[in-house]
């Protein structure tokens, strides 16, 4: 899954493909200057990426204490990347080169990470990508906790069955641009088929498009149908399967990017800053988090360049279609 990730990601690497593909992302978002734009960030893109891929092929060989800070910095180029197709001048001031999230003062003892926060900042990184390339709002010094985070990314879910913690979850089906989702999720969320419905618009703001006995079909946001950009459906990588979660509260209107991002900078800090409680985990693996950690890192190496690689394959795919209209 790894190497799939990179090697769609290494058809950037020409300056001549990387200014076309700007220049057409650039045209297609309505900017000025979309050529001059283009060649001026050609290079930065392609050196954006081929940072982030240096970091990760250190993260591969390294062992478990260093690699969530190895990771982490390269999330954080991939994202410059990625920023780069809709902010073709960032950055144009400071306040967004920090990271733009921060995490609770730890307590020495009793220190569990599964139940840890952490706060998205107003500037920042973090807070760039969710307006810049996600065009989020209302995320402004918003809090999660690793829980609300990990239970959000699919291949965590054997983890956490074992642990007995429960985390229920439906197939959805993806058809004809429609989702489709069991009729007895409604069941799931002890309500009636209609108010599940109306539940479901409301918070989601999908739209009913069909009823039967087993299933309900909605339409929604083109942005649901790419595991890349959906805030509310889930993908198992692994088994290429869509999911929709099967219990309330579960929906944190974050893309699984940002999810990974914010579990993987509270690591990065971890491994940075609380050492001793860090190599008392590691080593002693006296607890849930030491098993929760390492899947993790192990599902995140892999999956996070996916994501990317579809989000930059994904608007090279809708420039195509615009100029076919």
């Amino acid at each position: 899954m790894q190497n799939k990730g990179w090697k769609e990601l290494e058809l950037f690497y020409s300056v001549e493909t990387a200014q076309n593909f700007l220049e057409m992302v650039y045209k297609n978002l309505g900017m000025d200057d979309a050529k001059k734009n283009s060649y001026k960030n050609g290079e930065r893109f392609i050196f954006f990426l081929k940072h982030a891929e240096a970091f990760y092929k250190q993260a591969k060989m390294a062992s478990i204490e260093i690699k969530p800070i190895l990771l982490f910095y390269g999330m954080a180029q991939l994202l410059k990347a990625c920023i780069l197709t809709s902010d073709p001048s960032y950055p144009s001031h400071t306040s967004v080169l920090a990271h733009g999230v921060t995490t609770r003062k730890r307590k020495k003892q009793n220190y569990l990470f599964y139940e840890d926060e952490v706060k998205i900042q107003r500037n920042g990184l973090c807070m760039h990508v969710i307006q810049s390339l996600f065009q989020l709002k209302g995320l402004e010094d918003e809090r999660f906790s690793m829980k609300q985070l990990l239970v959000n990314i699919p291949e965590i879910n054997n983890v956490l069955s074992f642990q007995k913690r429960e985390n229920p979850m439906v197939k959805a089906v993806l058809d004809k641009g429609c989702i489709r989702l069991p009729a007895y999720t409604a069941d799931a969320y002890n309500m009636s088929a209609q108010r599940f419905i109306e539940h479901v618009k409301y918070h989601l703001n999908w739209v009913l498009s069909g009823k039967d006995k087993d299933w309900l079909t909605f339409s929604a946001d083109q942005k649901e149908y790419h595991p890349s950009t959906s805030t509310s459906l889930l993908f198992d990588l692994e088994s290429g399967t869509f999911l929709f979660p099967a219990a309330r509260d579960r929906f944190l209107k974050l893309p699984e990017i940002l999810i990974h991002y914010l579990i993987a900078y509270n690591l990065s800090m971890i491994a940075r800053y609380e050492t001793e409680w860090w190599y008392d985990l590691l080593l002693q693996c006296a607890s849930d988090d030491y098993v929760i950690i390492q899947q993790f890192l192990h599902i995140t190496e892999k999956k996070f360049p996916y994501y990317i690689a579809k989000l930059l394959l994904q608007k090279k795919e809708d420039n195509k279609k615009d100029q076919l209209i």
